[in-house]
C-alpha cells in the first residue's frame, strides 16, 4: 500500500478539523467519549517508545556546518570541527609579473540578520549561535583526501563522511596555519577591499563572518610560486595537491559557543589571496593589485566538506539509554541533535488492538502524539524549538508533513506548524510539550491497511530540510533527517513508560463512528 493513497474526503476533513481548533474541544487526557456537538469520540492507544544513541552520523550532505563547543547540563560537551576541500577560483592562473603577496584571509559567513538601531545605523544580529562563551580555534592543512564517489561501491555512489572520523583527520595533519585561544563569533560587519575590472580598489562593508589571516609565506610557496604548474592546471590536480583544510575547535574553560557556518552557493566562503603585480600599460610598467580565491563552494566542481564531533554523554546517561529496548516502555526519551540521540515510537505494539481498530471502520478526524517535556530531568538548558517525526523503517517523512498547508520556505521556525507546531511553553518560558498531528498517516494504517511502521523522533534545526543522513552502528536505524545536524540542543521527554499518567506518551485518536 503506497503512503500517498488517501481519499479526498479524509484529507479535507482532517484540515477542517485541525483549523477548527480541536484542542479547545477535548481534554488532553480523557475518557472514551467526549461530550461535544459533533459526536466525535476519543480513543487513547498505548504505544511503545525507547531511545537510541547515535555515535556515527553522515555529515557531508549539507552546506551548513557547525564549528565550536556546546555544553549541556544533561548531554555534556559536543565540539564540532570542519574538514573541507578547496577549489581554484580560476584554473591555470596567471598572476602577472613581479608578484608580491600582501595578505591571505579566510572568510566564512555566519548567519545573520541586518537591522537598524535607534539612530538608523545598520547593525547585525547573529543567527544560529548556540551559547555565549568561546572556544580555541586552529586551522591546518591535511593530506586527508576526500573522494567524490565511493570506491567500495564501484564509484557509483557518493562517498559518505561521518562525524566520528576526527582521528583519521588528525593523523594526516601537514601544517598548522592559524591558532587562537578563546575565539568568539563577532556580530560586527567587516570591510574588505575588492578589486574591480581595471584594478582599482573598492572598499565594501559586509555582514559578519569568521575572518582570520593566514600565513603569507606559506601561500606564497603553496600557490603563487606554483604558477604554470600541473598542480594549478585544474581542480582535479589541485585537490590532490592541496587535499583538505581542517578547521578545528577545542573546548576551553568558558561555557562554550557553537556557530552554524554558511558554506553554500549563496555565500562568499573562501581563502582570498591579496597581491600586487606589474603590467604594461601605454609602454609603462604599472603596479596593480589583484586577488585570487580558493573557494569552499564552486559551481563547476564538487567540494566535499563535513563535520567531525567529539564529546561523550555521561556514563550514567549512557547506561540509562543502553538499558532501553524495543520491548519495555521507557520512562524518559532522550533527544539531542548532531551526534546525539533519538527516540523510536511503535504506534501499535499490540497486534490485537490494531486488528480491533481496523475492524471499527471509523472516520479518523484527528490523530495526535503529544510529547511532554520532563523539566525535572531537563533542568535549565535551552531547549530545541522544533522536533521532527518520520517513518524510521522506510526513511521518509510522513504524508501529514507533505500535506501541511502552512509550509514557509523563508521562515522555517514557523513552517509546517499544522503537522508539528512549535514547542508549547509555559508561563515560565520552559517547554511543556511538542505535538504532532499524524491524522492522515493513522487513517492510512487503520482504513487502508498501510503497514504500521515504527516512527523516529529527532531534534531538527530546520524542519524544511527533507534530506536524510546515514547512521552507522544501529540495527533499527539507518537514516535520520539531516536537519538533526543543524542544532546541538537537546531535551528530555516523558516516554510511554512514564509514571505520570497524564504525561505518558500515548496515541490520541479522535474519530466518528457512523456504524
Amino acid at each position: 500500500m503506497k503512503l500517498n493513497r488517501l481519499t479526498l474526503l479524509t484529507a479535507v476533513l482532517a484540515v477542517v478539523f485541525t483549523l477548527t481548533g480541536c484542542d479547545d474541544e477535548f481534554s488532553d487526557v480523557g475518557g472514551e467519549i467526549i461530550n461535544n456537538p459533533t459526536d466525535v469520540s476519543l480513543r487513547e492507544v498505548e504505544v511503545n517508545s525507547y531511545t537510541r544513541r547515535i555515535n556515527s552520523i553522515q555529515t557531508n550532505n549539507l552546506s551548513n556546518l557547525a564549528l565550536g563547543t556546546h555544553k549541556d547540563d544533561i548531554y555534556g560537551e559536543t565540539t564540532a570541527s570542519i574538514v573541507s576541500q578547496l577549489s581554484l577560483g580560476l584554473m591555470d592562473p596567471d598572476f602577472g609579473d613581479n608578484v608580491e603577496l600582501d595578505s591571505v584571509v579566510l572568510t566564512i559567513p555566519y548567519y545573520s540578520e541586518e537591522t537598524t538601531d535607534t539612530e538608523g545605523e545598520t547593525i547585525y544580529e547573529l543567527d544560529s549561535i548556540f551559547g555565549t562563551g568561546s572556544f580555541n580555534l586552529a586551522i591546518y592543512e591535511t593530506s586527508f583526501f576526500l573522494n567524490e564517489y565511493d570506491p567500495e561501491a564501484s564509484f557509483e555512489q557518493r562517498e559518505k563522511y561521518y562525524s566520528d572520523q576526527q582521528a583519521q583527520i588528525e593523523n594526516n595533519i601537514v601544517e598548522l596555519l592559524y591558532e587562537k585561544e578563546n575565539f568568539q563569533p563577532s556580530k560586527e560587519p567587516y570591510q574588505t577591499i575588492e578589486i574591480d575590472e581595471i584594478g582599482d580598489n573598492d572598499t565594501l562593508t559586509k555582514a559578519p563572518a569568521l575572518r582570520v589571516k593566514l600565513p603569507v609565506e606559506y601561500f606564497q610557496k603553496k600557490i603563487i610560486d606554483k604558477v604554470g604548474s600541473e598542480e594549478l592546471l585544474n581542480n582535479f590536480n589541485f585537490k590532490n595537491y592541496f587535499r583538505s583544510i581542517y578547521i578545528k575547535a577545542e573546548s576551553n574553560s568558558s561555557e562554550g559557543v557553537q556557530a552554524l557556518l554558511n558554506l553554500g552557493s549563496d555565500t562568499e566562503a573562501n581563502i582570498r589571496l591579496y597581491y600586487t603585480y606589474d603590467t604594461e600599460e601605454d609602454d609603462e610598467t604599472v603596479n596593480k593589485r589583484g586577488t585570487f580565491d580558493l573557494d569552499f563552494y564552486s559551481p563547476s566542481t564538487v567540494n566535499n566538506q563535513f563535520n567531525v564531533y567529539t564529546g561523550e554523554f555521561s556514563e550514567a546517561l549512557e547506561q540509562q539509554i543502553a538499558a532501553q529496548d524495543s520491548v519495555e516502555d521507557a520512562e524518559n526519551l532522550y533527544l539531542k541533535g548532531q551526534e546525539g540521540s533519538m527516540a523510536i515510537i511503535d504506534l501499535f505494539p499490540n497486534q490485537e488492538i490494531l486488528t480491533e481498530l481496523r475492524a471499527n471502520d471509523w472516520l479518523i478526524n484527528e490523530a495526535n502524539l503529544i510529547f511532554y517535556v520532563n523539566q525535572d530531568e531537563r533542568g535549565i538548558a535551552e531547549e530545541p524549538e522544533r522536533l521532527l517525526l518520520y517513518d524510521v523503517e522506510n526513511n521518509q517523512l510522513l504524508i501529514d508533513y507533505y500535506s501541511d498547508p502552512l509550509v514557509s520556505s523563508t521562515d522555517p521556525l514557523n513552517s509546517a506548524i499544522t503537522f508539528a507546531p512549535r514547542m508549547e511553553r509555559g508561563e515560565d518560558g520552559k517547554g511543556v510539550y511538542y505535538k504532532f498531528r499524524i491524522t492522515q498517516y493513522v487513517n492510512e494504517i487503520l482504513n487502508n491497511d498501510l503497514d504500521a511502521s515504527k516512527l523516529g523522533l529527532v531534534v531538527t534545526g530546520n524542519i524544511n530540510v527533507t534530506g536524510f543522513s546515514a547512521v552507522q552502528g544501529l540495527e533499527d536505524v539507518s537514516r535520520v533527517p539531516a536537519g538533526d545536524l543543524l542544532t546541538p540542543r537537546g531535551t528530555v521527554l516523558y516516554g510511554s513508560g512514564a509514571e505520570n499518567e497524564d504525561k505518558r506518551l500515548k496515541l490520541q485518536i479522535y474519530y466518528t463512528d457512523y456504524n
